[in-house]
């Protein structure tokens, strides 16, 4: 059930991340789709996809904006 949620939830990361590929740098657009992913998704989403194990599935982007979510995610908490 878990990974049917992570499986959907990574294609989306990948769809909104090849959505936002024409908006400049790989680093920026991963900023943008992290933000998108902060203001857009609800807590459970945004914990399970970055709990997730090293990115599977993940593109170079979508994997660098999950990373860039965590610290986000992180900083809120303190």
């Amino acid at each position: 059930m878990v990974a049917s949620k992570l499986d959907r939830l990574v294609k989306m990361v990948n769809q909104i991340a090849l959505n936002m590929s024409a908006n400049g740098s790989d680093k920026m657009v991963a900023d943008q789709v992290a933000q998108h992913l902060e203001k857009f998704w609800s807590p459970p989403m945004k914990n399970l996809i970055t709990e997730q194990d090293s990115g599977t599935g993940l593109t170079p982007i979508a994997q660098l904006a999950v990373q860039n979510l965590s610290v986000i995610q992180k900083a809120k908490r303190v």
